[in-house]
């Protein structure tokens, strides 16, 4: 990879380092357990087998990772699909900023398709808040998952913030390879996607260019992913809930795991991936705004433009939608699915958690229906 040593503490893991890590993973019994979920039929011969002979990063993707993600896409997607690939040429390295909806399931998606696709796979971030355990460090690491570091103190956050814009431009422009970062920080709850500020300030915090040459440098590339169902909806509203009361809402022991694996494992329906295009004669716009915070405004909104047009709005969205405005039509507009159906699914899977108000009910519509307004409010614009 040929990284500098300032990014030892974030970057992914090098092909040197990979049978270290091979062998710590085979030392540790949760290991098996995953692979177990994934492959019934492997015994701890052959997953040893299978590993022993993984001895570079592209060899654990190949080997393990892809097939892996494939299968659990298989069993939890009726049908996943992907558009503009014409906005993107195969050798080129781009910063994809995508909407965030599923902790994990993003990213992989669109890295399982461009593999297949024959683009190679690209860098991920992830928050180091995520990494409760060695086992899940070492997976993502040898997955090229690069570390973004959460909770710290200011000074410390500028340092890391300066350390993680370097390494960005460094793998975009001098490695030739392609990134993978959220909009936002944590996944967007509500459906209503949005590019923060904060994001786009650190990727060029240590440019010296003009900002819009920054930021064409980096090669920014909106992506937006749509879900039918999001498995973790109903997970979602107790947060959502107490954020709308100005309470400080405090994670259980265990619930972004929980949450890892009911994004990996639970049923998604349909999938669509659109990659928009690459943001250039668009960064033009920048020059007419003086003040940096209105720059960084304006570009927020350029890639949200481009992930409301892109989403795929499905009949859970729109029966949503509808529903909210008392709107409310036959099964023939929404491609024969029956509303009532999806309606009194919402209110079951809501009961499982004990979450039976019509707040409750409204939270969840609302989390389907707000790409739709988005996609509407662009249309008034």
């Amino acid at each position: 990879m040929g990284t500098s040593k300032e990014f030892d503490e974030i970057r992914p893991y090098v092909d040197g380092e990979v049978e270290e890590v091979v062998e710590r993973l085979l030392e540790t019994p949760a290991f098996y357990t995953m692979m177990e979920y994934v492959h019934p039929d492997w015994v701890e011969d052959k997953v040893r087998q299978v590993m022993h002979d993984v001895k570079s990063v592209d060899g654990f993707q190949s080997k393990i990772a892809h097939p892996m993600m494939r299968i659990l896409l298989d069993k939890t997607i009726d049908s996943l699909t992907i558009s503009g690939l014409e906005n993107i040429k195969k050798g080129e390295s781009y910063l994809f900023i995508s909407n965030h909806r599923d902790i994990i399931l993003d990213s992989a998606t669109l890295n399982v398709l461009l593999y297949e696709k024959g683009y190679g796979t690209f860098q991920t971030a992830i928050g180091s808040n995520l990494l409760s355990s060695r086992l899940v460090s070492d997976l993502t690491k040898l997955n090229k998952n690069f570390v973004v570091k959460r909770n710290t103190g200011a000074r410390e956050f500028y340092e890391n913030s300066m350390i993680l814009s370097s390494y960005i431009q460094h793998v975009i422009g001098n490695l030739k390879e392609s990134i993978w970062i959220a909009q936002r920080e944590g996944r967007t709850k509500d459906g209503l996607d949005k590019t923060q500020p904060g994001l786009l300030k650190m990727l060029s915090i240590n440019c010296d260019k003009p900002t819009r040459e920054c930021f064409r440098d980096l090669r920014i590339t909106p992506v937006a992913i749509s879900y039918e169902y999001d498995p973790c909806d109903v997970l979602k509203i107790p947060e959502l809930k107490a954020i709308s009361r100005d309470e400080k809402y405090e994670k259980a022991e265990g619930e972004d795991l929980n949450s890892i694996l009911t994004g990996l494992t639970g049923k998604k329906g349909r999938v669509h991936i659109k990659i928009g295009k690459t943001l250039n004669k668009e960064l033009d716009e920048l020059a007419g705004q003086s003040n940096i915070n209105e720059k960084l405004k304006l570009l927020g909104e350029i890639v949200d433009k481009q992930i409301y047009l892109n989403y795929k709005i499905w009949p859970t969205n729109q029966i949503a939608f509808d529903t909210l405005e008392n709107q409310l039509a036959s099964a023939d507009k929404y491609d024969g699915n029956d509303p009532q159906e999806f309606l009194s699914a919402c209110r079951a899977r809501l009961a499982k958690h004990n979450l039976n108000s019509e707040e409750d009910y409204k939270w969840l519509l609302n989390m389907y229906a707000n790409p739709v307004r988005n996609f509407l409010a662009l249309e008034k614009a």
